[in-house]
């Protein structure tokens, strides 16, 4: 298998479901949407770092560690699927958390209590201020005689959406679908890059659109860029399309910036499960599906050509948003 070269654990055993969603598209006269359901994994309440910790912490594994430290917000959804892994590999788990220490667990932060993970609080920092302390904490467990593994945005985790790309071109031609285009969320850059490598080593059989929720289109790009040379470094594979030529990033249903709502994401965030039965949050996937819908709308998806929503899960923290959906 592509990739064998590189220590993976295995976290999930069969595809994830591709679902055919004809409802919802009826909502904008459009019949071939398909979605990836990356939010069933059966580990931790599904999403798309179950992917990323196979190769993370197939390497933690590799090198004999013994802790894993990841980072987050309060209700990050890598901080959730890393306690889980943990707790099923046998393996420590420190999360270090910028934000203050709840007075009432929800969403995520109920889970990694539930996992057994330690969280560290940091208060109110920014991403730059929470890397260098995670890398204090995982200094500071290292004297004291375990080996620790740090948990960090790269290549290597993004080869698990890389072997995602391979996994869903089988489905589609299994099932006979002419796949031709993909909605994938744009965030840390990780999952989007390791799609795009994918889709570049299948020799682009479809078109990828990257919805930036976090950062304009040159940051995003940028970031891409380093985790593709990342990829290219740790597997050996150069494919013969360069990132640009199998993608198009888009940052314009960023609204107010990350997490904020938008018309299209808050629609997309109630018209999914009345019609499908599947749930998104307010931060990745609402605005990832809702610039999807819109792209057919624009008509730079052509109606009459299949294209596939990947659904990146995180939903636990949907109930730690519950303020947004009121009725």
């Amino acid at each position: 298998m592509i990739f064998s070269h590189v220590p993976r654990v295995r976290l999930y055993d069969a595809p994830t479901p591709l679902e055919h969603a004809p409802r919802y598209g009826k909502l904008f006269d459009y019949d071939h949407l398909y979605v990836k359901r990356d939010d069933a994994f059966p580990l931790g309440m599904g999403g798309n770092k179950v992917r990323t910790l196979e190769y993370l912490l197939g390497e933690a594994i590799a090198l004999g560690a013994d802790v894993v430290v990841a980072a987050g917000g309060l209700q990050s959804n890598q901080c959730r699927l890393a306690a889980a892994a943990c707790a099923k590999l046998g393996l420590e788990c420190v999360l270090v958390h910028n934000g203050s220490r709840p007075d009432f667990y929800q969403g995520n932060m109920l889970l990694n209590h539930l996992a057994g993970a330690k969280s560290i609080f940091l208060g109110p920092v920014d991403e730059e201020e929470r890397g260098r302390r995670t890398r204090e904490v995982a200094d500071e467990i290292e004297k004291t005689g375990k080996k620790p593994y740090l948990i960090q945005n790269s290549g290597r985790g993004a080869l698990g959406y890389a072997t995602a790309a391979l996994e869903l071109h089988q489905q589609a031609e299994d099932a006979r679908i002419d796949l031709r285009h993909i909605g994938m969320v744009g965030a840390m850059a990780a999952t989007a890059t390791g799609f795009v490598y994918g889709t570049a080593i299948l020799a682009k059989p479809f078109h990828v659109h990257v919805i930036s929720v976090e950062y304009p289109r040159e940051y995003l790009l940028n970031e891409m860029k380093g985790l593709w040379d990342d990829m290219v470094r740790i597997t050996g594979i150069t494919p013969t399309l360069d990132l640009e030529d199998v993608m198009t990033i888009y940052d314009d249903f960023l609204g107010d910036g990350y997490g904020a709502l938008t018309e299209a994401s808050l629609q997309a965030a109630y018209d999914l499960p009345r019609t499908e039965g599947i749930y998104l949050e307010s931060i990745y996937t609402s605005k990832t599906l809702g610039g999807l819908r819109a792209l057919v709308e624009r008509g730079i998806i052509p109606r009459s050509e299949a294209s596939c929503f990947i659904h990146t899960g995180g939903l636990p923290s949907l109930f730690a948003q519950a303020y947004h959906y009121q009725p």
